[in-house]
């Protein structure tokens, strides 16, 4: 799962054997237990962790479109 942290977490595995920290202002993947557990949703429905449903590959693609006009401005390219 793709996310973004807006603080300094911990997330704890469901059996406590592993854990995922996640800086401040953290953008990338985390395990799919991560999002599992119910410390996750707690995180999320206060907002101090974003799910953002995209990739790093769906990122790099939408950049990859951009194309520069003479003016300078970003258009999608068709």
């Amino acid at each position: 799962m793709f996310v973004m942290s807006k603080r300094n977490i911990i997330l704890p595995s469901p059996d406590g054997t592993a854990s995922v920290r996640l800086v401040r202002d953290f953008v990338g993947e985390i395990p799919e237990w991560a999002a599992q557990t119910e410390y996750y949703r707690a995180l999320v429905a206060d907002g101090k962790i974003v799910p953002t449903g995209k990739s790093d590959k769906d990122i790099q693609k939408a950049d990859e479109k951009k194309v520069k006009t003479r003016r300078g401005k970003e258009t999608a390219q068709a």
